[in-house]
């Protein structure tokens, strides 16, 4: 190994929020803005088995007795909810610590998504093309994959020896 690698995290898992509100009636998102949309009781209930299988997945590697999490968070409720569940698993001495990271937040695809404006919308992005449309009062997939990018850059030189676990929403994991 390098010595460049041993500056590396030794593992960066992505994590996708559990089930939320929005997943089962996309009319949430008209009456709610996007970041407070809340997990469902199923949605608490898959974040908590996610972290029991983290765990066991982090806790299985016999040469890293001492193992360690960094989480970093997307600021949306439903995302913090999942890293409540997802922590409820792990010790604190095993956390070094939680950062909102306001990178991994969803594509912001603009203010209350009305149902029939937000159709008309998603059409012209097919023609456009899906990667640089950018929604009205949102941002583009080109947008996301910039803030995103620079997030694991960050991850990757920062000169991490544990192990971080981001908590990020389906958009960004694409």
């Amino acid at each position: 190994m390098s010595p460049d690698n041993k500056l590396l995290p030794k593992r960066i898992i992505l994590v996708r929020h559990g089930e939320s509100e929005g997943n089962l009636d996309t009319a949430a998102y008209t009456t709610t803005p996007d970041h407070k949309i809340q997990l469902t009781d199923s949605g608490l209930l898959q974040a908590q088995e996610a972290g029991a299988r983290l765990h066991a997945l982090i806790s299985s590697n016999p040469s890293s007795p001492e193992w360690r999490v960094y989480f970093y968070v997307s600021p949306y409720d439903r995302t913090r909810s999942t890293l409540r569940e997802i922590g409820r698993s792990f010790s604190r001495r095993r956390v070094i610590g939680v950062r909102e990271e306001c990178r991994i937040r969803e594509q912001d695809f603009g203010n209350f998504q009305v149902k029939e404006r937000m159709r008309a919308t998603k059409k012209v992005r097919e023609r456009f093309g899906r990667f640089f449309y950018r929604f009205p009062e949102g941002e583009s997939a080109a947008d996301v994959f910039d803030r995103v990018s620079s997030m694991f850059h960050f991850l990757a030189y920062s000169k991490l020896s544990h192990i971080s676990l981001s908590i990020c929403t389906l958009n960004d994991l694409r």
